[in-house]
């Protein structure tokens, strides 16, 4: 888990947009969001004081918004690591 408040940002790359808006709008209101394209992929970076509850939000949202869509993964770079989260389908 992310240090208690790390300022380092956590990055999700998602192939897909809906997928970066769907984590996007779960997040707006709890912490700074901002989504961006580069390079074909849709990057939604989490800004500011980075806690073990925040990251839990953070994972529980990129699962969701993965949902069963058969393929779908997201890469989660997280305190200078990458993980890699795969749909439930």
């Amino acid at each position: 888990m992310a240090s208690v408040g790390s300022r380092m940002p956590v990055r999700v790359s998602y192939a897909d947009e809906q997928h970066a808006l769907s984590l996007a709008r779960e997040l707006i209101g709890l912490t700074p969001v901002d989504v961006g394209s580069a390079d074909g992929r849709w990057d939604v970076t989490i800004e500011g004081p980075v806690d073990d509850r925040l990251v839990a939000r953070v994972l529980d949202g990129v699962r969701r918004s993965l949902g069963a869509d058969p393929g779908a993964v997201a890469t989660v770079n997280l305190d200078g690591h990458e993980y890699q989260l795969y749909a439930d389908g």
